[in-house]
């Protein structure tokens, strides 16, 4: 049986290591954010069944300290490695190293698992080229093999480190070899500072638990403790010694979870459990998620509010029957997809996603941040490449944090100006579909009231020959065509409060008493009607659509007060009514005073000349400062007609 042990690698060289890693460092300030995120994209690229999703857990499982590994080696070196930190006076090392010692002299070993399901494993043997090797003994290396996969720059593997009080990660994995046979790897990897052992050898600051002859994995299952042990396909992660953390660490977890994965959950292609099953994030909680009460505190206390509410308006973008897909095809890219979903309340929200991941924003490094929309409805956009092909260029620009797109990544001149001009011409893409989608342009001219005093109207307009300057208001304005007046319910002649019209019973029968020379209708002598002028038709009132309606609130401190103007179309006495517009229908406001008209029962009375703007000032009896709408009648004047 091989030694089983921690080893540190030999300093032959005499090299002084501190304890900063920049792969550490990358995930220190948000570590279990970091860890969802990497370990969810590393499982999601590793997918064995296409037809089911890929499933993640994440637990704590605590371990007697006696039990675990190699215990005395490790509390041994992290001493050594604490006197070190001593003699320098490095705070920042000295607190680390003081934390270690405590957590390793606990009498429980506190452990975060990750481990997913449906998973090819990660493919050995430990040697270089393949994928183990890489993870667990590589710098800078990725260890996926699909070329179009979520981790480009290896650094995602670190992330677990960043959440152990130790940085001490272990890696067990079951895969398969080309002709099916499985096979088991487990090792651990501990990254403390440069110390000199017990031994008087000088030590770098990365070490290694398995065997310790060539520092490689145990792959003998009857040599690897039982909790560590994989007994299905697929790789588990776990970060020694977990970070304690001031907000609940499940629902941080489910907030980075859900802000990074919602494509690929809705997708069904990954779903998550947290803390043995007690959390579950799959296609049927996950917009239940966006509303639960403890996420939302998590996510106020992870200030991830603006990331969260965009997730939330991407995943509405993706599964509304209104989205509107449209395939770009981009010179030197590909096809990309682009989803576009128009609604008030979207604000202007675009996401890139690649593998179910959500990446950015925008394309600022191509001249298109996206920010400024103007006269746009507001909307939802999700863009994501079409195939593999695409994904590749989308993953050639991604920078290590996986939230930015550059060309300047690319060390080949030639394949990054290629890819320069290839997302340039996607931006401008994007940006032409949603001008085409979106963009508000203007119909119709509008009359506006409130601004009469600063311009010159065609009465005001005239010429000062006198003078040495031209007067401003003699300045003529450019005549704007009026579009047609929008067709809406025109009020009844009748109010709501007259009674309806009785039927007449028919003409009267003959009366015997009269004559037969006597013509039915015919009065008796005294009441015969005298002949005289024929009199003329009275007008008639009749529903009228008023011209160029408009209203405002004159002061927001009395919402029950609201200004008034139209132009009236014909001459004669108008009687408006105003409503509140609703979705559905409309409700009367009740109007309790008006200056520049009439109040009778409720309604507005005007008398008006052809043409004339009117304004009228209008008070209601409760306040309202939503949408109006004006229905009138109009008894028209005819002309020589005398009262």
């Amino acid at each position: 049986m091989s030694k089983v042990g921690l080893e540190f690698l030999l300093n032959t060289g005499g090299e002084s290591e501190g304890l900063s890693d920049s792969g550490v460092e990358n995930f220190r300030d948000k570590p279990f954010t970091a860890v969802a995120r990497e370990t969810g994209q590393n499982s999601r690229d590793a997918r064995l069944d296409l037809l089911k999703p890929v499933r993640l857990t994440f637990d704590v499982v605590s371990i007697k300290s006696s039990d675990f590994p190699s215990i005395d080696e490790f509390r041994k070196t992290a001493r050594l490695c604490l006197k070190k930190a001593t003699r320098p006076k490095n705070e920042k090392e000295k607190g680390f190293f003081e934390q270690a010692v405590r957590a390793l002299d606990s009498s429980e070993i506190k452990i975060l698992r990750i481990s997913d399901f449906n998973t090819t494993g990660v493919r050995g043997p430990c040697e270089e080229g393949y994928p183990f090797h890489a993870l667990a003994k590589s710098d800078g290396v990725s260890a996926k093999e699909d070329v179009s996969s979520g981790g480009s720059f290896g650094i995602g593997k670190n992330a677990a480190f960043a959440l152990s009080d130790i940085q001490t990660a272990f890696i067990s994995t079951r895969y398969k070899d080309a002709v099916g046979i499985e096979h088991v790897l487990c090792m651990g990897k501990t990254l403390f500072i440069s110390h000199t052992s017990e031994d008087g050898k000088e030590r770098r600051r990365k070490g290694y638990w398995g065997k310790t002859a060539g520092y490689m994995p145990l792959d003998n299952p009857s040599e690897i403790p039982k909790w560590l042990l994989r007994d299905t396909q697929g790789t588990s992660i776990l970060s020694v010694c977990m970070r304690d953390n001031r907000a609940d660490w499940r629902y941080e977890m489910v907030v980075a979870i859900i802000i990074n994965f919602f494509a690929a959950i809705e997708r069904q292609e990954m779903e998550f459990e947290i803390d043995n099953g007690a959390l579950k994030i799959n296609r049927n909680t996950l917009q239940a998620l966006f509303q639960d009460s403890k996420v939302l505190e998590a996510v106020k206390q992870s200030n991830a509010g603006v990331a969260f509410e965009t997730a939330k308006t991407l995943l509405g973008c993706l599964i509304d029957e209104k989205t509107t897909l449209t395939i770009l095809d981009v010179p030197g890219l590909g096809k990309v997809q682009m989803r576009v979903l128009l609604r008030d309340g979207l604000g202007y929200t675009i996401g890139i996603i690649r593998n179910g991941m959500y990446i950015s924003d925008n394309l600022a490094k191509f001249n298109e941040p996206f920010k400024r929309f103007p006269l746009h409805r507001e909307f939802a956009a999700v863009i994501e490449p079409d195939t593999k092909v695409e994904g590749e260029w989308f993953k050639r620009l991604e920078n290590p944090q996986h939230d930015d797109l550059s060309a300047d990544r690319i060390t080949d001149p030639e394949l990054r100006a290629l890819g320069k001009r290839a997302f340039e011409r996607l931006a401008k893409q994007i940006r032409e579909r949603i001008r085409q989608l979106a963009k508000a342009e203007p119909t119709s001219s509008m009359e506006l009231d409130e601004l009469n005093d600063f311009f010159a109207s065609d009465q005001t307009r005239q010429y000062d020959d006198e003078g040495s300057e031209t007067d401003p208001k003699a300045l003529k304005p450019t005549v704007i065509k009026k579009s047609p007046p929008k067709v809406r319910r025109a009020a009844s002649a009748a109010s709501e409060e007259d009674d309806p019209p009785i039927p007449g019973p028919g003409p009267l029968p003959p009366d015997p008493t009269l004559g037969p020379n006597h013509r039915q209708g015919e009065g008796t002598d005294s009441d015969i009607t005298q002949p005289g002028p024929t009199p003329r038709p009275q007008p008639q009132a009749r529903s009228v659509e008023l011209e160029g309606e408009r209203n405002l609130l004159p002061d927001a401190m009395h919402p029950r007060k609201r200004r008034l103007f139209f132009t009236a179309p014909v001459a004669g006495s108008i009687k408006l009514q105003v409503e509140a517009t609703g979705l559905s229908n409309s409700d009367r406001l009740t109007v309790v005073s008006v200056a520049g008209g009439i109040l009778n029962n409720g309604s507005i009375e005007v008398a008006c000349k052809k043409g004339e703007r009117v304004t009228l000032d209008v008070e209601f009896d409760t306040p309202y400062v939503g949408p109006v709408e004006t229905s009138a009648v109009v008894t028209p004047i005819i002309p020589g007609a005398t009262g």
